[in-house]
């Protein structure tokens, strides 16, 4: 039982499902809200799903791919940091040019909101050590309930949120954007940056 809190304790610690709702607005402001109920289900199972390879496949998945945790998050740093100049400027970004209910092939709920910005770098390796804690099924079990709760919260987060994205005005929603076009550049700066530390110099 201890070792299941521990493992939702930081599991919801590193992926911040709170701190991921103000981005989750920014990322789909325009949309209705049925298309952001959708989006807040959407992204929950996205990271669920993420978060459960990793801890079934640890670290041996990235190892065959050839890909590092810090190259990951180098690039997924980019990524959202390049959206972020995006929404800043006031541009339409691939995120919006479609605000009506047909689903996207380029929405933002995979890349980059579910990964890296939720199930990044930091959730995958604290899932696979996690995973690596104790030898068995008895600890991927664990892991996997502490993920499934994580995905229940993360999605009760997003939910309520597109609730609270209603209220607000459309002059709002413009000042809003633009200042989460700010919070991902900074975001993804801090991402790419501490990405390439690692890669460097560790």
């Amino acid at each position: 039982m201890d070792h299941f809190i521990q493992a939702v304790a930081a599991i919801i610690a590193i992926s911040n499902p709170l701190g991921a709702v103000p981005v989750f607005l920014g990322l789909t402001d325009g949309w209705s809200p049925s298309r952001l109920r959708r989006a807040a289900l959407r992204t929950a199972l996205y990271v669920g799903l993420i978060l459960t390879v990793a801890a079934l496949a640890g670290s041996g998945l990235l190892n065959l791919l050839g890909i590092s945790t810090a190259a990951f998050q180098s690039g997924g740093g980019l990524v959202v940091l390049l959206m972020g100049l995006e929404m800043m400027t006031g541009r339409p970004t691939r995120v919006q040019h479609d605000s009506g209910d047909g689903e996207d092939d380029n929405d933002p709920i995979l890349v980059p909101l579910a990964m890296p910005m939720i199930a990044g770098p930091g959730a995958i390796t604290t899932v696979i050590t996690l995973t690596a804690r104790s030898p068995g099924m008895s600890s991927q079990l664990v892991v996997l309930g502490a993920v499934a709760v994580e995905a229940a919260l993360l999605f009760l987060a997003l939910f309520f949120a597109s609730w609270l994205h209603e209220q607000v005005s459309h002059r709002g929603h413009r000042v809003f954007l633009r200042f989460m076009g700010l919070i991902l550049v900074t975001m993804g700066m801090q991402l790419m940056l501490s990405g390439l530390k690692r890669f460097f110099f560790s």
